[in-house]
């Protein structure tokens, strides 16, 4: 599940994350579950979150860092990730669908 703190603090707006994660290095973003659909995230330091079947459909990840963030089983349908940084990220998805 997704930390309330966590969420808070991205709901502020990606310069305000961005000035978290800058002063929070060791901090992994627990975001397992978020419903972020169609949010604007870009340029945001996502690095290293767990996004586990989180809801981004529509949302703006463009140039977004995005390094080893744990995508498993999230609806990234329509996502914008252009120029973002995909290294050594987690993108399985089910084999099921989420509606069975």
């Amino acid at each position: 599940m997704a930390s309330d703190e966590h969420l808070a603090r991205l709901r502020e707006g990606v310069q305000a994350w961005n000035r978290w994660r800058e002063d929070n290095p060791g901090i992994r973003p627990e975001l397992t579950g978020a419903d972020g659909g169609g949010v604007n995230l870009s340029g945001a330091d996502l690095a290293g979150a767990d996004f586990t079947r989180a809801e981004l459909a529509g949302s703006d990840l463009s140039k977004a860092r995005l390094f080893g963030v744990d995508f498993r089983e999230a609806n990234l349908f329509g996502a914008d990730l252009t120029q973002a940084d995909l290294r050594d990220c987690l993108l399985y998805t089910s084999p099921t669908p989420r509606d069975s």
